[in-house]
């Protein structure tokens, strides 16, 4: 965010939703994001503001340099400089720098109303973003981000690294309009990369309740806070649950029918054994095994009984499709 004035951050937080964190040495750059994700600058100079950046929802932090360059090219090429250091610094890391206005243009197409010569400062931005190998990605919206007074221009511009679009499926930069400022806020958008295991989709199991363990896992795990609020703090918690479900059903449950094979062989051992010395502890072994054995029969039973109502349901549905296009 680029302030014009020295606004108080609190109403800028409650307007947007947002937390403030952080703000660069002179106070033209400033930082909000939301519950749960968090900033922490790790280099403040007049021009960049720049970062570590986390949220629940990433795998891995990202860093993020906010810009808001000077007027002068002179003034620029410290800018430029210190875009070096910083690509330096983060290669190998997801890194997004821009967002703000960079007071120049990188090419002709980046201008409209004036014919005034700014090829030197082109060919200092263009060789800048070069040496820090960040491309331009593709953007939709407007062609130009500033206007004033005729002059049309696209100072605002997002560069994205290398490692970025590894990270994310998808990087879409949007112009919106101009509501408040002669610049057009940039929104940039991130899809995730999705990492379900063997592309199944998650199932909760039904004979999972039974095992004597589950309320105590759930409590645990759902317990654990998150730093977030309202349905970010849900989404976050489902999330994380559903991970732990799917480890602990692959530690506990594995093979619910090898489970069954396995527990009648130690039913036949324990019984053997009883025969050979019928004392207490070897009576006991055997009620426990039997125990066991009727625990996961009736976990089979959900398990199949749960199996045969979605391939019910699978069928209701196809069946009602049919009949529906049979009708028309």
């Amino acid at each position: 965010m680029e302030p014009l004035t020295t606004p108080n951050p609190e109403i800028f937080s409650k307007a947007l939703g947002l937390t403030y964190k952080d703000s660069n040495s002179n106070g033209k750059i400033r930082i909000f994001v939301e519950a749960g994700a968090d900033f922490e600058a790790e280099d403040d100079v007049d021009q960049v503001l720049h970062g570590r950046f986390t949220c629940p929802r990433l795998p891995s932090p990202i860093r993020i340099s906010a810009v808001y360059a000077k007027c002068t090219r002179g003034e620029r090429l410290v800018l430029w400089d210190k875009m070096r250091d910083i690509t330096q610094v983060t290669e190998g890391m997801p890194c997004i720098i821009g967002g703000g206005d960079f007071n120049t243009i990188l090419s002709t197409r980046d201008r409209a109303g004036s014919v005034t010569n700014r090829q030197e400062e082109m060919i200092d931005f263009a060789e800048a973003i070069e040496d820090c190998r960040l491309p331009d990605p593709i953007f939709d919206g407007s062609d130009y981000t500033w206007a004033k007074n005729g002059l049309l221009e696209r100072l605002d511009i997002v560069l994205v690294s290398e490692m970025s679009t590894r990270l994310f499926d998808a990087i879409r930069v949007t112009n919106l309009p101009r509501v408040a400022s002669d610049h057009r806020p940039i929104l940039v958008r991130c899809r995730m990369t999705n990492n379900h295991e063997s592309g199944r989709a998650f199932q909760f199991q039904n004979m999972w309740v039974r095992h004597e363990g589950f309320a105590e896992l759930v409590q645990e795990d759902w317990t654990v806070p998150t730093e977030a609020e309202g349905l970010l703090n849900l989404k976050i918690k489902l999330s994380r649950i559903k991970k732990t479900f799917k480890r602990w059903n692959k530690e506990v449950f594995e093979n619910i029918h090898a489970n069954l094979r396995n527990c009648e062989e130690n039913i036949a051992l324990a019984q053997t054994e009883f025969e050979e010395n019928p004392s207490p502890r070897n009576r006991m072994e055997i009620n426990k095994q039997i125990a066991e054995y009727i625990l996961l029969l009736k976990m089979e039973e959900d398990f199949w009984r749960q199996k045969v109502a979605l391939r019910w349901l699978e069928e209701e549905e196809k069946n009602t499709r049919f009949y529906q296009s049979w009708v028309k």
